[in-house]
């Protein structure tokens, strides 16, 4: 099974994932997580050009973004769903249509792209939050390097691709509500998809 967390900037992404990722281990299920960009040559290549805020063409950010994904589907994805394993992932393809798309790439055309390699997720959970409010979140954890994508009216257009998404998997969560409730209702979702987490 394949689990996706989607959102912009300071959604809260990673700390459901933190908090989904112990709760399925206490229920003696095999589970892994990762995040995207990865930690590989691609993803250090992306990170690195945002710190520093190079200037790339949107079809080169999402040229890096593809071969990032590449990798991280044929090395950590596609092998642990193979062995039955439950991936819980901290952005997927549908950030790269969001991001990229607010720079002008047709968005359909990058999940199409993405979807001649990449394996579909069983749940999307996209966090839902205004931009403004994200913008804060980072703020006040300056410990994160700024990020090229820290702009508001850019954010305003990602959160606009991301609402447009109409997909079966897709479960949308309100990111204005406190992360206990959040990772709640995630659970709740959880017990129900997957019966041997049922509580009993």
């Amino acid at each position: 099974m394949l689990i996706v967390f989607e959102g912009i900037d300071g959604a809260g992404k990673t700390t459901q994932v933190d908090m989904l990722f112990p709760y399925l281990k206490g229920r003696n299920l095999p589970v892994v997580k990762s995040k995207e960009p990865t930690d590989g040559p691609f993803g250090q290549q992306i990170r690195r050009l945002a710190r520093t805020r190079r200037s790339l063409s949107p079809e080169e950010e999402l040229s890096l973004f593809i071969e990032d994904r590449k990798e991280h589907v044929s090395t950590f994805i596609r092998p642990a769903l193979k062995k039955d394993k439950i991936v819980i992932i901290d952005r997927y393809y549908f950030s790269t249509m969001a991001y990229q798309g607010a720079l002008g790439i047709d968005p359909y055309r990058i999940k199409q792209l993405n979807e001649e390699f990449a394996p579909i997720p069983d749940l999307l959970f996209w966090i839902d939050i205004s931009p403004r409010i994200g913008l804060l979140r980072i703020k006040n954890r300056r410990r994160v390097a700024f990020s090229t994508f820290e702009d508001e009216d850019y954010l305003c257009k990602v959160r606009e691709i991301f609402s447009c998404l109409n997909l079966p998997y897709l479960i949308r969560l309100d990111g204005h509500t406190s992360k206990e409730v959040l990772s709640n209702y995630v659970r709740n979702i959880m017990d129900e998809v997957i019966p041997s987490l049922m509580v009993s």
